[in-house]
């Protein structure tokens, strides 16, 4: 069983560096095939962010890819947001936070496909997106 969740891990990290939402993908494996509690399996995903955040911010940084000002802005409103769902993680019953988690995954894939479908539109399916650079 190691194997696999270093296998699963392995490819939802690689998926994470392409861009992927890998953390849904990994809170879902870990509670259903794994059997982790949700608490937990949310817990080793943040611990699973850092690591891949951390290599992907390093990268940015090496190619200055970073607009300081609106990173500070993040970390201004993500302590607070952390600390505001580390507490409702804590007095919320599990079961509201599996229905409340999958409630945002089906959000933002929805999100993401009408993103998708509105920019394969105005450019066409095979014409590159002009923010792409090859």
């Amino acid at each position: 069983m190691v194997w696999l969740d270093i296998a699963v891990s392995f490819c939802i990290a690689m998926l994470s560096g392409l861009g992927v939402g890998s953390g849904g993908l990994l809170v879902i494996y870990l509670t259903l095939l794994s059997q982790v509690p949700q608490l937990q399996a949310q817990g080793i995903n943040l611990v699973f962010f850092l690591f891949s955040a951390g290599s992907s911010m390093l990268s940015h940084l090496w190619r200055r890819h970073l607009i300081l000002p609106l990173c500070i802005l993040m970390i201004a409103c993500g302590i607070p947001g952390a600390l505001a769902g580390s507490y409702l993680a804590g007095i919320l019953p599990a079961a509201a936070l599996r229905r409340l988690f999958g409630g945002f995954l089906v959000i933002a894939g929805g999100l993401t496909l009408t993103r998708n479908a509105k920019r394969r539109a105005s450019f066409g399916i095979f014409h590159k997106p002009p923010y792409i650079n090859r």
